[in-house]
């Protein structure tokens, strides 16, 4: 019995040791998010159907930063991800001609837990800033609002190799939003240990209302990134 027990607490310290020799790895990937939006954009009860392809997007979207920073010393790790984006449309009504111009900054934060190599959870915080404008031939409005969500999901990585990488996540949240919710999947090719670069797919759906001011809208589309592990 002495030397089961003593073969399990030898075993127990192993563990800890090499646990505790594992050291953080971080993994920085800018990235362009191409992405059409379909929904409803409302400033002081005037509101706006917006839709944009990704026909669209290439004559007058502008992508002014996007960046995704992730770090793991399993089986905990966090990550972080800001970008801006400049959108505008115009709009034919029974009212006549609209335009709708807004400015999105979005940032999230988190901390993940890993179960396994292939499944993991995380939980943070989504911030969304929203600066829009609907101009029409009598009307000139215009507001800012800023808030964050609480989100909690999943992501499941089922191919890690060498070279080859591929995942799926999704989450959900609220709060301030009514709704909100992520998914999305992708691949990737590291060449090195180092450089890698990553195809993938985003659906972003917002549903926020707060006294006139109303974005419902759902932006999916393409994410095309070039990362760097260190």
């Amino acid at each position: 019995m002495r030397r089961y027990a003593s073969l399990a607490v030898l075993a127990l310290c192993a563990t800890t040791d090499t646990r505790a020799a594992e050291e953080w790895s971080y993994e920085i990937i800018p990235f362009l998010w191409a992405a059409g939006i379909d929904g409803r954009e409302g400033v002081n009860g005037s509101v706006a159907d917006v839709s944009a392809s990704f026909e669209d997007l290439l004559e007058f979207v502008n992508i002014g930063a996007a960046m995704r920073v992730s770090a793991r010393r399993p089986p905990v790790g966090w990550f972080g991800e800001a970008s801006f984006v400049e959108l505008e449309d115009t709009v034919g009504t029974s009212l006549g001609t609209v335009r709708v111009k807004s400015s999105q900054t979005f940032a999230e934060g988190g901390l993940s837990y890993e179960f396994n190599s292939a499944l993991a959870v995380y939980g943070g915080l989504r911030f969304q800033s929203l600066d829009t404008r609907i101009d029409t031939a009598s009307e000139h409005l215009g507001e800012t609002k800023d808030w964050i969500d609480a989100i909690v999901g999943a992501r499941w990585t089922p191919i890690v190799s060498d070279h080859w990488v591929a995942w799926t996540r999704t989450d959900i949240g609220g709060g301030s939003s009514d709704l909100v919710w992520l998914a999305e999947g992708g691949v990737g090719y590291r060449w090195t240990q180092r450089w890698g670069a990553y195809l993938a797919y985003r659906l972003l759906d917002t549903d926020y209302e707060q006294g006139g001011f109303l974005y419902d809208v759902r932006q999916q589309g393409l994410m095309l990134g070039f990362g760097a592990r260190f």
